[in-house]
C-alpha cells in the first residue's frame, strides 16, 4: 500500500513538472487601452490639501518611465515615488503643493495596460488648492525653420515676465510637450501675461542649453485667457555662448586652435615680423603648419567672426612640438572636388578644388582640361581664383568636350607647403544630357522691392540643390526627382540666413516654403511655379 502510494506521488510531481501553462491561441488581440474609473482626488477638485494622489482603472496596468513621461504644471519641484498595485497607480508626494494653485497632472503614455501594453489615452487630472480652478490656455504649433515639419516632444513654456529671464537656468512656470503633429496646449493656467518660449530639452531637465538644442520665442508677450488666440512659433539653432578657445593640439607638422563653436571667419595677424600659411578646418579649427624658417613660438592676434556675427579677439602663442627622428611624419596631402568625381557637367561650368593643406605652388602650364585625344588646354587659359589661405581653388571652365570632360593633374603640379605633390589624378566628368534634366521657373508673389531673397531649391531630405537671388527665378538642369522651393527673407542682404538671438529679442530671418512638393520629371519645364509671401 505504502509503495502504492509512493509511486502515485512520484507520477503526479513528474507530471506536474511537464505540464506546461500556455497562453490560450487564437482570438483577437486586445487593442482597448484602460479606462480610468476613479480617482483620488476627483478630477477638478477644489481645496485639495493632500499629498497622495490615485487613479483607478477596469483592468491590470503598468507603469512606462512615468518620472520622465508625467508632466506637472505648474512646475511643482515636489519629489514623488509611485506605486502600481494590480488595476491602481498611486503618487506619493514628499511636501504638500502649494496653496491657491490649479495643477494638472498629463501622464501622457506612463500607464499602460498589462496584456498588450495599449497606453491611456488622454490621462489627465487637474485639481487645485484653492478655492476655483484656473481657466486660462495657450495653444499653437511649432515646427523647423529650416525644413517647416513638425517638431515631436519639444519643450514649450510659459515663463514669468522678467528682465533678467534666462532659460539656460530658469524653469518654465507653465509648460507642455508638442505631440507628432507639433502641437502644444497649456491648460487651467493663470489668466496673466507670460513670455512664450519653446527649446528642445533633450535631456529633458527643462533648461535650455544652446549649445546643441533649437529654440524659438514669441517677441511679445502672451495672454493666457480662455480664447486666447493659436500661436505658431518656428524653432531654430542660436548658439549664443560665449567664444572661447577650447583646446590646443601641438604636433610636430602643425599646431591646431580649437574653438568652442563653429566660426564664419577668421582674420590672423602675426606680431613678431614672422608668418605661418594657416587654413580653417572643419569649421571649428584652425591649423598652423610648420615650416621652416620661424622661431620657436609665434604670437598671433586672431579676430574670429562666430555665427551670430560677434566678433572676439585672441592672442595665441603657436609652438610645435620637438621633432624625434629624422623625418616628421605627415598628412598626406589629398582633394575634393565640387561637382564631385562623375557628376555631369556642362560645357561651361564652375569647378572647385578643395585641399586638406594650402598649396605653396601650382603648375598652371601642366594641368589640363581633356576635351578629347587631340585638344588639352592648360588651366591658365581660363579664369581661376584661390580663397585667402589658398585651400580653396574656383575654376571657371568651358569644354567642346561631346561624351567626358576630364582633368588631368600630373604627379608635381600641386606642392602643399610642406612639399608633398598630390599623386598623378584624372579626375572624368560625362558631358550633360539636357534631355535627362528639367527646369523649374517662378517668381516670388507680393516681394517688397526694396527686400532681398534667397531662393533655394532643396530635395525631399531639404538637401541644397542650387539657390538664386533674384526674382524671377530659373533652376536649370535639375535631376529628374521631388523638391522644396525655399524662400528666406534676406533682411541684411548678405546672402545668408541668419539665427535669432533670445538675449536681444532679435528674430530669425523669415522662411517661407512653397506649400507643395514639385515633381519634376525629365527633360520637362515647370512655370509659374511661384511662392506667394504673406502681406
Amino acid at each position: 500500500m505504502i509503495r502504492t502510494i509512493a509511486i502515485a506521488i512520484i507520477c503526479l510531481i513528474i507530471f506536474g513538472r511537464c505540464a506546461q501553462q500556455v497562453s490560450p491561441t487564437g482570438g483577437k488581440k486586445d487593442s482597448i487601452p484602460p479606462t480610468l474609473l476613479e480617482s483620488n482626488p476627483l478630477n477638478k477638485t477644489l481645496n485639495f490639501k493632500g499629498k497622495k494622489i490615485e487613479v483607478f482603472f477596469d483592468e491590470y496596468v503598468v507603469v512606462d518611465n512615468i518620472n520622465q513621461k508625467l508632466i506637472i504644471t505648474p512646475e511643482a519641484d515636489n519629489p514623488y515615488s509611485y506605486k502600481q498595485n494590480g488595476m491602481s497607480v498611486s503618487l506619493s508626494f514628499k511636501n504638500e503643493f502649494k496653496d491657491s494653485t490649479t495643477y494638472t497632472l498629463n501622464f501622457g503614455d506612463a500607464i499602460r495596460d498589462f496584456a498588450e501594453k495599449n497606453p491611456a489615452k488622454n490621462l489627465k487630472l487637474v485639481f487645485s488648492t484653492g478655492s476655483t480652478l484656473d481657466s486660462g490656455r495657450v495653444y499653437g504649433t511649432l515646427k523647423d525653420i529650416k525644413t517647416n515639419k513638425p517638431i515631436f516632444d519639444a519643450l514649450v513654456g510659459l515663463y514669468n515676465l522678467s528682465d533678467t529671464l534666462n532659460i539656460a537656468k530658469q524653469k518654465p512656470y507653465y509648460f507642455s510637450r508638442t505631440d507628432s503633429s507639433g502641437v502644444f496646449s497649456i491648460e487651467n493656467i493663470q489668466t496673466r501675461d507670460y513670455k512664450l518660449i519653446a527649446i528642445d530639452d533633450k535631456n529633458r531637465n527643462m533648461l535650455y542649453n544652446a549649445k546643441d538644442e533649437r529654440m524659438g520665442f514669441l517677441s511679445k508677450p502672451v495672454t493666457a485667457g480662455s480664447d486666447s488666440a493659436s500661436y505658431n512659433l518656428n524653432m531654430f539653432l542660436s548658439d549664443n555662448t560665449a567664444l572661447k578657445i577650447q583646446r590646443t593640439i601641438p604636433r610636430v607638422n602643425n599646431y591646431a586652435v580649437v574653438f568652442s563653436k563653429s566660426i564664419e571667419k577668421v582674420d590672423v595677424k602675426f606680431m613678431n615680423n614672422d608668418t605661418l600659411p594657416y587654413m580653417l578646418e572643419n569649421g571649428a579649427a584652425l591649423k598652423f603648419f610648420n615650416v621652416q624658417p620661424h622661431p620657436d613660438s609665434t604670437l598671433v592676434k586672431l579676430t574670429v567672426t562666430d555665427s551670430l556675427g560677434t566678433v572676439t579677439d585672441f592672442e595665441q602663442k603657436i609652438a610645435f612640438q620637438a621633432q624625434r627622428g629624422k623625418e616628421r611624419q605627415r598628412d598626406p596631402f589629398n582633394m575634393t572636388t565640387k561637382p564631385e568625381g562623375n557628376k555631369a557637367l556642362t560645357n561651361t561650368f564652375t569647378y572647385t578644388l578643395n585641399l586638406n593643406k594650402p598649396v605653396q605652388f601650382l603648375d598652371d602650364k601642366n594641368i589640363t582640361l581633356i576635351t578629347d585625344s587631340l585638344t588639352h588646354e592648360p588651366l591658365s587659359a581660363f579664369k581661376y581664383r584661390w580663397d585667402p589661405t589658398r585651400t580653396t581653388l574656383s575654376i571657371e571652365a568651358k569644354s567642346f568636350a561631346k561624351d567626358t570632360i576630364k582633368w588631368d593633374f600630373p604627379k608635381g603640379s600641386m606642392l602643399s607647403v610642406e612639399g608633398d605633390t598630390l599623386p598623378k589624378t584624372l579626375l572624368k566628368h560625362p558631358v550633360l544630357n539636357e534631355e535627362n534634366y528639367g527646369q523649374i521657373r517662378g517668381a516670388i508673389v507680393n516681394a517688397d522691392t526694396s527686400m532681398r531673397y534667397i531662393i533655394e531649391l532643396v530635395d525631399e531630405q531639404y538637401k541644397l540643390i542650387e539657390t538664386q537671388y533674384t526674382s524671377p527665378y530659373t533652376f536649370i538642369h535639375i535631376p529628374q526627382g521631388k523638391y522644396y522651393i525655399r524662400v528666406t527673407l534676406d533682411a541684411n542682404r548678405n546672402r545668408r540666413w541668419d539665427t535669432g538671438e533670445l538675449d536681444k529679442d532679435k528674430q530669425p530671418e523669415a522662411i517661407y516654403y512653397l506649400p507643395d512638393k514639385i515633381l519634376l520629371k525629365a527633360n520637362f519645364e515647370l512655370n509659374d511655379v511661384n511662392v506667394t509671401l504673406p502681406k
